[in-house]
């Protein structure tokens, strides 16, 4: 019982542990996380904020000459002299039409003394300048004092918000009027937004009066950072400066975070807003990361917020990787105490397991070398076995020609008793002087030993052993070849031969000997079958099926028996008795297949049987084929 209370409190001290240990390293790693999250954030934002208030400055410094430049122009002073002149006032509309287009500005026009516009870029549009009293507008009023006058302010007839630019016109130094130029503002913002601007911030630009006239977010414009006073309401409506709008706050307060570094010039706010839903209204808060500079040309205070979701997600990121690093450390603790524990264990059945390796290595070299000898065997039976079906094929030729033998016999015997009958009366005709029909009887015996030669040939290339090398076979030249060495037999056994191959000459890929040899054991076979026949007949059609070839051997014979269809390419089996060892059709089966081909074997409707070589082409041979008949 003593023990089981021991090591529930040293389990109770290490899980204690474990936990303080988790929570100080998420401490631990936020500190230096967020830290480095915060400085970075900053650094971007910084060099945000100059590249926007650069291109602010940019676009301000591009159109501060050219009021100046435009009051010089001659045809002003004369517009302003004489302002009934209507020819040179429609010169001055047109002239400042084509300045506004050529310097991008949003309006050109020329206010005479006493504040009424008497030309304008927009003298065609329904809104014109034209004849509208500009005398309230603080840059009309400090242009009139001979110096270039900078103003914000929203239009009186767009209602858009504009930067104005104005000069006087001065002649003999008497200061008859003021040419303006707006810029419009909404233009700044895009243009900024689709070149500059970071998706992840957004920029806002304040006055002298707290007023935000420039945003690319178009809920905060025209509204004031923190409260605004009754006091500095009432100036806003009396300057004009943004007409009938109603300038509000936007909901503002300070935001504090532990890990927010002190010596960073930026600072964190939380922007509370009200929207309406369909459930009514729901206030919500976005945290921002803020940063501001101050325009001294302009006096203007451009700010530069960043929405903080990023910094969270890293503040999450860190806590969970930190947790799981922590976890992973202690981990790694554990198991490697845990391995230290197991090494010496390890150790121990380390030597009791080399002593079996050892055993078990010589066991493997004596099984290795086993295996070498029953391979070596294996490779010697295998060149015996293709040694041995070599003989087989040969010795199913040789019992091909031995079935022949008779009408081979018929064949030799008939030149050979006519060749002793020639010869014989050949020398008679010697003998009684008569040289003419000496020399006609030898012209006969050299044609008979001729057809003997043809006849011994025809056996002498089909018991050729093969080559066992691929090359293009001629098909009909083989079927002609295959007729003429069972033609004898065919004959003996009153057997009409029938080639009805097709015109196109067909050429396939394989072993010309041993193809003709399969057809010979076809026809062959198909000979024996129609022994018992009265009209005996063997047809041989090619029948063009490209990419393939069908030779078809069919006989007139009874066919073969249901029970041994199936059984005809076995080897050994037959069903002529004393005649081979039953090899043949197994043997011209396995040909057929080395070739990439099929030969099959079915009944025909009409009866006989018929044998089907089925082989692929690779083209058509030279040479043509001719319909054969024999008997």
């Amino acid at each position: 019982m003593f023990y089981i209370n021991k090591l529930k409190r040293q389990n109770y001290i290490v899980s204690t542990l474990l936990v303080v240990g988790l929570l100080l390293t998420i401490e631990f790693t936020q500190r230096i996380g967020m830290n480095n999250a915060y400085q970075h954030m900053h650094q971007q934002s910084s060099q945000q904020l100059s590249n926007l208030v650069g291109y602010i400055e940019n676009i301000l410094t591009r159109f501060d000459k050219i009021p100046e430049v435009l009051s010089k122009d001659p045809l002003l002073i004369q517009v302003l002299r004489s302002p009934s002149d209507e020819s040179k006032v429609n010169r001055l509309n047109k002239l400042l039409a084509d300045l506004r287009i050529m310097t991008q500005a949003s309006d050109i026009y020329l206010i005479d003394k006493e504040g009424i516009t008497l030309a304008a870029s927009n003298w065609q549009m329904p809104l014109s300048f034209v004849g509208m009293n500009f005398a309230f507008r603080p840059y009309f009023q400090e242009a009139l004092q001979g110096k270039l006058s900078h103003y914000y302010a929203i239009g009186l007839i767009s209602d858009k918000r504009g930067f104005y630019y104005a000069y006087p016109v001065i002649d003999n130094n008497i200061t008859l009027g003021v040419i303006a130029i707006k810029i419009s503002i909404t233009d700044i913002e895009e243009q900024y937004k689709e070149t500059v601007l970071n998706d992840s911030f957004n920029f806002l630009i304040t006055a002298p009066d707290d007023v935000i006239f420039i945003s690319d977010r178009p809920e905060w414009r025209l509204k004031t950072i923190g409260d605004i006073s009754t006091m500095k309401q009432g100036k806003l409506i009396a300057g004009e400066r943004y007409v009938d709008n109603q300038i509000s706050s936007l909901n503002i307060v300070r935001s504090t975070s532990s890990y927010f570094p002190k010596k960073l010039s930026s600072q964190l706010l939380e922007i509370k807003t009200i929207e309406e839903t369909d459930q009514g209204t729901a206030q919500s808060t976005e945290q921002v990361f803020a940063l501001k500079k101050l325009m001294k040309n302009a006096n203007w205070h451009v700010h530069l917020w960043r929405s903080t979701d990023e910094i969270k997600h890293q503040q999450i990121m860190l806590i969970t990787v930190s947790a799981i690093g922590y976890l992973l450390i202690m981990f790694l603790v554990l198991f490697t105490n845990e391995r230290l524990k197991n090494a010496r264990r390890l150790k121990e059945s380390q030597q009791l397991l080399e002593n079996k390796v050892q055993e078990r290595t010589a066991d493997l070299s004596a099984t290795n070398v086993k295996l070498h000898e029953e391979i070596a065997q294996r490779q010697q039976a295998q060149t015996q076995m293709h040694e041995m079906q070599e003989e087989l094929i040969q010795s199913e030729k040789l019992a091909v020609i031995g079935s022949m033998s008779a009408g081979i016999n018929h064949e030799i015997n008939q030149p050979l008793a006519a060749l002793r009958s020639y010869s014989q009366n050949a020398l008679a005709y010697q003998d009684r002087g008569m040289t003419d029909k000496v020399k006609n009887n030898l012209t006969l015996i050299i044609g008979l030993v001729d057809r003997l030669s043809d006849i011994v040939s025809q056996f002498n290339s089909f018991s050729k052993k093969s080559t066992g090398i691929a090359t293009p076979v001629n098909v009909n030249n083989s079927i002609m070849a295959a007729m003429s060495i069972v033609k004898h037999q065919a004959k003996a056994e009153k057997v009409t031969l029938t080639n009805t191959s097709s015109l196109v000459p067909l050429s396939i890929l394989g072993d010309g000997v041993r193809f003709e040899q399969v057809l010979v054991n076809l026809l062959s076979n198909a000979i024996h079958a129609l022994s018992e026949q009265t009209d005996k007949q063997i047809t041989i059609a090619v029948i063009n099926a490209n990419p393939r070839v069908i030779i078809e051997i069919r006989d007139n014979g009874p066919g073969i028996l249901a029970d041994n269809i199936d059984r005809v390419f076995e080897a050994f089996f037959t069903t002529k008795d004393n005649f081979g060892l039953g090899l043949g059709l197994s043997i011209s089966h396995r040909i057929i297949e080395s070739m990439q081909g099929q030969l099959n074997v079915s009944n025909h409707p009409d009866g006989g049987a018929v044998f089907t070589i089925n082989l692929p082409v690779i083209g058509i041979s030279k040479g043509s084929s001719k319909e054969n008949h024999g008997n």
